[in-house]
């Protein structure tokens, strides 16, 4: 039986929250936006945000993660 995957629809207010984890991920660690690792890092954010981690700290943490295995 295959694994269904749970997506939740992002709200305004979480949105913003990414948003403002990305941005200051991608300031701290010179990363530009539109590359691919920026577009890789807003991808897993927004997937991490829809799976249920809505916290911005649980963001930041994961946004931090994937910088030390870049």
């Amino acid at each position: 039986m295959p694994t269904q995957l749970i997506r939740n629809p992002v709200n305004p207010e979480q949105l913003t929250l990414v948003q403002q984890v990305f941005d200051e991920t991608c300031a701290e660690h010179g990363i530009d936006k539109a590359s691919a690792d920026g577009e890789a890092l807003a991808l897993i954010l927004v997937n991490s945000l829809q799976k249920g981690s809505a916290e911005k700290e649980q963001l930041e943490a994961l946004a931090g993660a994937l910088i030390q295995t870049r």
